[in-house]
């Protein structure tokens, strides 16, 4: 017998085990609670038991709900093939999705680029499908702009500063989320304007790095668990 043959026999092994052994274990803790129960308890020392077991159980349901939709954001990433454009990290509040301005918008511009669309439109039905349609559906999405340092030129006749900027972009990808299925209540923009740099947008001789700002202007579309 081949030793790949031998492990992967094995971990089949320890994986039922693993499952035989938490099904045990969840009836040992509902059987505790049933004696507890019998035995005429103080009322609010019960009830705390209880919201205490009924808050382990469902922060699992909701981690592992995110961490699907997580994985089915990666995919649709790498199937658009903007892996390098755009960011996706999965957190204890949530879902991050970072994406450059560059990717999003021309520069000066609040206008979603045609190419980038369609993304955030599955983004938008991903969370729908597997948020609103699961036993999870209590979430929060926040749309950050966020821009550099560099000001905004006095000849511009759209936006007043970089704070008129960044909002506008923000809301702008809020409304496409809500035109592709999101309920309003749930959806959020939110300007930065230059306040939450990722990098310093200067040197210490106070000289622009070109680099960094371009790193800077961007969008965060958080996906959070509703407090």
């Amino acid at each position: 017998m081949s030793k790949l043959k031998l492990k992967k026999e094995n971990k089949d092994v320890v994986d039922g085990w693993m499952g035989t052994y938490g099904d045990m274990v969840t009836l040992l803790m509902a059987f505790f609670v049933m004696l507890y129960s019998a035995s005429d308890p103080d009322p609010g020392k019960y009830e705390e038991i209880v919201e205490s077991m009924k808050e382990a159980f469902s922060k699992q349901d909701v981690e592992n709900e995110f961490k699907e939709l997580h994985e089915s954001l990666e995919d649709i990433i790498e199937n658009k093939k903007f892996e390098n454009a755009v960011e996706i990290e999965l957190g204890p509040n949530g879902i991050l999705i970072q994406i450059p301005g560059s990717s999003l918008f021309a520069s000066g511009s609040a206008d979603i680029m045609t190419d980038m669309a369609p993304v955030i439109v599955e983004i938008s039905t991903a969370i729908t499908q597997l948020l609103d349609q699961s036993s999870y559906h209590d979430y929060m999405i926040e749309v950050e702009g966020h821009t550099d340092d560099e000001p905004i030129g006095e000849d511009s006749e759209i936006f007043s500063s970089n704070w008129d900027l960044s909002a506008i972009r923000a809301t702008g990808i809020v409304e496409l989320l809500y035109n592709s299925g999101i309920e309003m209540d749930k959806l959020k923009p939110i300007a930065r304007a230059e306040s939450i740099p990722l990098l310093p947008n200067r040197d210490e001789n106070g000289i622009p790095i070109p680099e960094n700002r371009a790193k800077n202007r961007r969008v965060v579309i958080k996906v959070n668990k509703f407090k």
